[in-house]
């Protein structure tokens, strides 16, 4: 008669203790495989969200509102609002948002100087809030922005700056030029803020005709003269607002003086030149 053999208790437990193991091990590489596509997915959808500016800015529209008087110029790009130009808070303090510049036409028919493109919009009046006149000595009547967008960072990450867990704060300035079409790119290192004083004061028009406009008149003239040409570094960060990597973070550069979606690059994770690393 044979004997049986069979598994002892330390056999087993072992065996269970390497598969678990085995599974832990394939369960958190699966896992670190999505949050890297997810991370991926958020890079690149950055990286058009911005060279779709340049796109849009080189294949002017109309403004959408019969009125020849009025021509898009660029756009405005908002990164760090803490109160959108509506007047209310973003429900996600990562939120980017593009508004439409918008100026005089018949400034240009009627033979615009050649110059800077600062001095050229602040001919035209350009600006991101529409008014419309009419009445006693042509006052304000409404007011509204001028086609404004929001755009939200993919799968919770955010946009830094060069800053290790500092989110980029500024406003980056996409025109043609009036006369010569060439695209030109303007920053200013802050976020044009006064909007939500502005924004506040149209809604309350409305209903009371003596609120002033001059300082929503002016709201992007304002501040034209701080905007200069400038290379721009934006630092994608997964690990959401305020949150500080010990990886190296996708590096989404503008150059200096850029004219096109080309000029928006992708700089390499292991690359020497690559500032947003820890």
């Amino acid at each position: 008669m044979s004997k049986r053999k069979g598994f002892t208790l330390v056999e087993v437990m072992l065996f269970l203790a390497i598969t678990a193991l085995l599974f832990i091990g394939i369960a958190m590489g699966v896992q670190n495989s999505v949050f890297q596509q997810q991370y991926n997915d958020s890079t690149q959808s950055f990286l058009e969200f911005m060279r779709s500016v340049y796109s849009k800015v080189s294949n002017p529209q109309t403004t959408g509102h019969g009125n020849s008087e009025e021509a898009i110029y660029g756009k405005l790009v908002v990164f760090g609002e803490s109160v959108m130009l509506d007047g209310t808070t973003p429900n996600d303090s990562g939120a980017i948002f593009t508004y439409d510049v918008i100026g005089k036409a018949s400034t240009v028919a009627g033979g615009l100087s050649t110059g800077s493109a600062t001095s050229m919009l602040a001919t035209l009046d350009a600006n991101v809030v529409r008014f419309n006149r009419g009445g006693f000595e042509n006052s304000i009547t409404s007011a509204e922005l001028a086609s404004p967008e929001k755009y939200t960072p993919h799968w919770g990450a955010v946009i830094d700056g060069t800053t290790n867990g500092a989110p980029f704060k500024g406003s980056i300035l996409v025109v043609r030029h009036p006369r010569s079409g060439t695209i030109n790119t303007l920053v200013l290192n802050e976020a044009i803020e006064d909007n939500r004083v502005i924004e506040a004061n149209l809604v309350v028009y409305e209903a009371n005709s003596t609120v002033s406009y001059n300082g929503a008149e002016n709201l992007l003239k304002n501040k034209l003269g701080n905007f200069r040409a400038s290379e721009v570094d934006f630092c994608v960060n997964p690990s959401g607002p305020g949150a500080t990597s010990n990886v190296p973070r996708q590096n989404i550069r503008i150059i200096e003086n850029a004219r096109n979606a080309s000029d928006v690059e992708f700089i390499e994770l292991d690359g020497s030149d690559n500032r947003c690393a820890p």
